[in-house]
């Protein structure tokens, strides 16, 4: 594994391998415990206003997303088998993930600072037609994971535990 921007990539999604490269980043005024909590509650990620997301944990508790979950995620058109690979609580959470020929690593990275806490979402795809459809679903994506951080930063968890300055 190698690190860019704090994200511990294996090298096989590093972005430098990776055909499409995607990085999003918030501020959320809340403490990165409460953050993560919502985070990891992966299948209420369709409540925030994700009408044609879709999430189901496959073993586990079937509840919150832990290291060696398998869920699988579908996003519109895309169905994604994932497994969380990268598990800090608190601090880090990655998964990679399938969709036909295309390979997916999405890594989120929680860094809490005197304004509540900094939140980093990189994302990366390689194989299958990604060579081709980067030119025009790298703004999608870019987009998507946007929407997903506001979403994040209307839950009432996160709103209701604002760090006081």
């Amino acid at each position: 594994m190698t690190t860019s921007k704090e994200i511990h990539w294996p090298e096989y999604y590093h972005p430098k391998n990776a055909q499409l490269h995607v990085r999003n980043e918030t501020l959320i005024p809340a403490e990165a415990e409460t953050i993560w909590s919502c985070l990891i509650h992966a299948p209420c990620w369709p409540q925030w206003g994700r009408a044609q997301t879709s999430v189901q944990i496959l073993n586990g508790d079937g509840v919150e997303l832990h290291k060696g979950t398998i869920f699988r995620w579908k996003a519109r058109t895309l169905h994604f088998d994932c497994t969380v690979v990268e598990y800090l609580p608190h601090k880090r959470i990655a998964w990679k993930g399938k969709c036909g020929d295309v390979d997916m690593y999405h890594a989120w990275l929680l860094e809490p600072t005197d304004k509540g806490c900094l939140i980093l979402t990189e994302s990366t795809q390689r194989g299958g037609m990604t060579w081709l459809t980067k030119f025009f679903t790298s703004r999608n994506i870019h987009s998507y994971h946007r929407r997903w951080l506001d979403e994040l930063k209307q839950q009432p968890e996160c709103k209701k535990h604002k760090k006081q300055d």
